[in-house]
C-alpha cells in the first residue's frame, strides 16, 4: 500500500488535543516508516506531531531527537521535493528492478533467501520479500509463491501483496485459496495494483470522506487512506468487494459515512452519529443498508484491531 502523510500548519492547531488513542496510531505509523526506511514519510510525520503543545514533554523531546538523527542521518529527507523519485514512481520501479537482477547475478541463491524470508519474516519481512520476488525472472519462483498463497490462511494483506507480486510477474487465470474463513477464487491479472486501480465506484467513497472532513479534521483523511486501504485488501475476493464493486451510486456516501463513523469512534472514543449521517445525507431509506455496511466495518476493525479492553 502507498502511504500519504497528511501534514497541518494551520496555527489554530495550538488549540487541538493529540488524543492518547490518536497518538499511538501515529506512533505505530512512525515505527512502520523507519523500519520500512521510509524516512521522508518519517519525517513529516515527526514534523506535524511536533506542532501538538499539549503531548507530554518527554515524549516531545524524544520525536525532536529523532527528527535531529533523521537530519543528521538521513540528510536527503530534507529535501524530498527534489528527489525524482517522489514524482516518478516509474524510476523507482525500474530501480528496484535493476537491484534485484543485479542481486540474482551475484548471488545464485538470493531467490531463496527471499522464498525462506517469505515462508518464515514477520509481516513486514514477507511483504519485503514479495516486492523483491516480483522482480526475479525464475520460472520456479511464481511457483513458489502460488503454493505458499494456498497452503493455508494468511493474513489478508500479506495475500493481497502476494496476488499483486504474482500478476507483477506476469502470471494469469485464477487462483484459489483460504481467507477470511472460505475459499475464494480471483483472477490475478485483475489484482489492482495501486488505490487508482480500483473501480471509481470505491475510490469515491474514501474521496467523500476527505470532502466531509478537509474543513474540520483536515487530519483525518490520513487515517481513512489507510485504513480503507487495508479493509480493502481484507474484503478483495470476497462478497464484500463484489458488493462494494456493484454498489450504486447511493452507496458511496453509505460507506463513506459508515468508515468515518468506525474510526471517529476509534480514535475519538465517541461520535455524534446523527450528525454524521446528516453530513453525509443518509436518510431513513439508507440507514438498513448503513446498518450492514457499520457492521462489517466494525467485524475488520475488531478482527485486525482488537480493543485490548
Amino acid at each position: 500500500m502507498i502511504s500519504e502523510v497528511i501534514i497541518i500548519t494551520d496555527p489554530s492547531i495550538n488549540n487541538l488535543i493529540l488524543f492518547p488513542k490518536t497518538e499511538q496510531y501515529y506512533e505505530e505509523e512512525l515505527t512502520r516508516f523507519l523500519k520500512t526506511e521510509q524516512y521522508s514519510d518519517a519525517l513529516q510525520l515527526l514534523t506535524f506531531l511536533l506542532q501538538f503543545p499539549t503531548v507530554d514533554h518527554h515524549k516531545t523531546e524524544q520525536w525532536e531527537a529523532l527528527r535531529n538523527w533523521l537530519y543528521t542521518m538521513y540528510p536527503e529527507t530534507m529535501f524530498p521535493m527534489t528527489s525524482p523519485l517522489e514524482d516518478d514512481p516509474e524510476e523507482e520501479t525500474d530501480l528496484l528492478r535493476q537491484y534485484i537482477q543485479d542481486k540474482t547475478a551475484d548471488d545464485d541463491a538470493f531467490a531463496l533467501k527471499l522464498l525462506n524470508m517469505l515462508k518464515d519474516g514477520t509481516l513486514e519481512q514477507q511483504v519485503n520479500a514479495l516486492e523483491q520476488l516480483a522482480f526475479i525472472d525464475q520460472s520456479d519462483v511464481s511457483q513458489r509463491v502460488k503454493e505458499w498463497l494456498c497452503e493455508k490462511p494468511r493474513h489478508p494483506h500479506i495475500q493481497f501483496k502476494a496476488l499483486q507480486a504474482l500478476k507483477q510477474m506476469g502470471e494469469r487465470g485464477f487462483i484459489e485459496f483460504p481467507k477470511n474463513g472460505e475459499k475464494i477464487l480471483v483472477e490475478i491479472e485483475e489484482t489492482p495494483m495501486s488505490p487508482e486501480d480500483f473501480p471509481s465506484r470505491i475510490r469515491d467513497m474514501i474521496r467523500r470522506v476527505g470532502d466531509i472532513s478537509e474543513i474540520s479534521q483536515p487530519d483525518f483523511v490520513y487515517f481513512a487512506k489507510q485504513t480503507w486501504q487495508e479493509f480493502l485488501a481484507y474484503a478483495y475476493g470476497t462478497s464484500i468487494y463484489t458488493d462494494l464493486q456493484n454498489a450504486e451510486e447511493g452507496a458511496v456516501d453509505v460507506w463513506a459515512s459508515a468508515l468515518h463513523a468506525i474510526l471517529q469512534e476509534k480514535l475519538f472514543g465517541s461520535v455524534n452519529r446523527e450528525e454524521l449521517l446528516d453530513n453525509y445525507g443518509i436518510v431513513d431509506s439508507m440507514k438498513l443498508q448503513w446498518k450492514r455496511a457499520n457492521l462489517v466495518l466494525q467485524a475488520f476493525v475488531k478482527q485486525f484491531n482488537p480493543d485490548p479492553s
